[in-house]
Formats: C-alpha cells, sequence, structure tokens
C-alpha cells in the first residue's frame, strides 16, 4: 500500500511539473503570460496537454523516443537472454516504435532515423561488450523510469508548440487575430496570440469564425 501511494504520489507531482514547464515553455518563459495562462488549465487536463504536446512537437517527439526506444530495445533484450520474459515490456516498445514510425513517415524527420540507428548501435555495442561502460548501461536499465520522467519533462520543457491547433480568428468588424484559443468561457475568449505570445481576452459575441491556421 505504501509503495502505491507513493507511485501515486511521485505520478501526481510529475503531473504538475509537466504542467508548470508547459505553461513556461509556451509563453516563452515569460512569467505573467504564464500566469495569465495558469486558470485556463487544471490538473484534469493533464492528459490533454500530454497527448496534445506529444503529437504537436513532433520532430522533438522523434528525438525522444530516437534516444529512448534503443535503452528500451536493449533491456529487453537483456531480460529475454536471462529467461525472464515481460509481455508488458514488449507492447509498450512495440508502441513506441509505431508511435516513432508514424513520426518519420508522416513528418518526413530523416535525421531523427539517424539518430536511432546511432543510439541502437551505441547501446548494443557497450551491452555485448565487456568494457568499462557496460556497468553504467545496466545502472540505466535499473532507472529506466527515471529516463522515461526525464524524457517526458524535456518534452515539456523544450518545446514553445502548444497543445492546441494555432487558428485564425476572425472578428467582428473584419479583423482578426492568429493563435491559440485557450479558454472559452462566456462571455470571454482567452487567445495567446502566434506571434509575441500574448494574452488577448476577446467578448466571444465578437469572435465570427475560427479556422485552422496550420500548413494546408
Amino acid at each position: 500500500m505504501a509503495s502505491r501511494a507513493t507511485g501515486v504520489n511521485a505520478v501526481g507531482l510529475g503531473g504538475m511539473l509537466f504542467l508548470l514547464l508547459r505553461l513556461l515553455a509556451v509563453a516563452h518563459y515569460d512569467w505573467q503570460v504564464a500566469f495569465s495562462l495558469s486558470d485556463s488549465i487544471n490538473f484534469d487536463d493533464v492528459i490533454g496537454v500530454v497527448v496534445g504536446t506529444f503529437l504537436g512537437a513532433g520532430t522533438l517527439t522523434g528525438v525522444l523516443l530516437a534516444l529512448v526506444l534503443p535503452l528500451a530495445v536493449a533491456r529487453h533484450v537483456r531480460h529475454l537472454r536471462d529467461g525472464d520474459w515481460k509481455p508488458h515490456q514488449a507492447v509498450f516498445m512495440a508502441v513506441l516504435a509505431g508511435v516513432f514510425a508514424a513520426a518519420l513517415i508522416t513528418l518526413r524527420a530523416w535525421p531523427t532515423l539517424l539518430v536511432v540507428l546511432g543510439s541502437s548501435t551505441a547501446v548494443f555495442t557497450v551491452m555485448w561488450r565487456h568494457g568499462p561502460l557496460r556497468p553504467y548501461l545496466y545502472k540505466v536499465y535499473a532507472h529506466m523510469g527515471v529516463v522515461g520522467w526525464l524524457a517526458f519533462l524535456a518534452l515539456g520543457g523544450l518545446t514553445d508548440t502548444v497543445w492546441v491547433p494555432e487558428e485564425r480568428i476572425g472578428l467582428r468588424g473584419g479583423g482578426s487575430v492568429t493563435g491559440y484559443v485557450m479558454n472559452v468561457q462566456s462571455p470571454y475568449t482567452k487567445i495567446l496570440t502566434a506571434d509575441g505570445r500574448d494574452i488577448r481576452v476577446l467578448m466571444s459575441e465578437d469572435v465570427v469564425s475560427r479556422a485552422d491556421a496550420g500548413p494546408s
């Protein structure tokens, strides 16, 4: 029971840190802008923020997967050699590999392929040779959870990609704003502008259209 409570607390703390990093990163580490955004999300939004960040920051996500995936595969291979097959690890790696392949093909982020090939070569070379680096690699295997959390937090803090799509918001009178709709709460609509990352609060009745501003 104590270990389960500790795990729940760790997940909760990790989620809060991720949200904090996301707020600061999308605000370009402007404290006042991040503070203005803080009432737009809450802890219940963590899953949506994580998924939106994971899919939105495609290149960085691909690089992080290219670094973590070889470690996970090498650890699984070691377990197989030791006769300790763990089905959940195989499923986890299959999912990661599928996500990585989707990012690679869709975004054509071919440099990440070089990253995954280079990191795989380095990891398996260290694992199969009886060199001075192998004990350190085994220590990394023993702390893969920490490695995963570090990658997770790096994704939160290193990309300014917002977890909602960029939109072109048409206004009454013919003007428009390009940015991210962070909150719609009658009678106001809160927008984080794409250029400058400033906060604009509009009357919802003045918003006459919303269209995806991403690449066509």
